[in-house]
């Protein structure tokens, strides 16, 4: 009896985990929305959960802020080794992250007029990343400069997850294995 109880145990262990991880990912997904650039849409709607083996899915089209759902978020079984691997693939994805020099998009947008977020004006100089935008000018920037490293090392990151795993802990349901 015991013996298949702690079978039931496990599976309910991992079932929740990856209930908790799934969720997670969205959550923390929805935040990089949020902290992150946005001038298309293109680079918010551009987040995949992608588990161990497995590649992103397709493009997703996107004129404004993408919503991200668990349908995001492939089903996946338990691996010790990890569930998930969180990536961006917009072809300026290292330039709306900060990591490399700011070229103006080839799109004719005015995100101030495309997108909900709060946008700073100002000058960029040659050489500067998205985010450095100052004084006065023409340049504008939806996302604080550094935004992407102050999300990985500065507290959102862990507190997305923690969220995220929690709400997914709660969603999971009535343990299998004890009545």
């Amino acid at each position: 009896m015991a013996k298949r109880d702690l079978k039931f145990l496990m599976k309910d262990i991992e079932g929740a985990t990856v209930a908790g991880a799934r969720t997670a990912c969205v959550q923390i997904m929805n935040d990089l929305v949020e902290a992150g650039p946005a001038y298309s849409g293109e680079f918010s709607a551009s987040w995949y959960a992608v588990a161990p083996g497995k590649g992103p899915g397709n493009p997703r089209s996107s004129t404004g802020l993408y919503k991200y759902t668990l349908r995001n978020v492939p089903k996946t079984k338990f691996k010790a080794t990890g569930l998930y691997t969180i990536l961006n693939t917009s072809t300026h994805a290292n330039k709306a992250m900060d990591l490399r020099s700011y070229a103006k998009p080839t799109k004719d947008l005015d995100e101030r007029k495309v997108l909900s977020k709060t946008i700073k004006t100002g000058r960029r100089s040659p050489g500067d990343t998205r985010g450095q935008v100052v004084g006065d000018g023409g340049a504008t920037s939806s996302a604080p400069a550094d935004w992407w490293s102050t999300f990985g090392l500065g507290g959102p990151l862990t507190k997305s997850l923690e969220k995220g795993f929690r709400k997914g802990l709660l969603t999971f349901g009535k343990a299998k294995g004890f009545g």
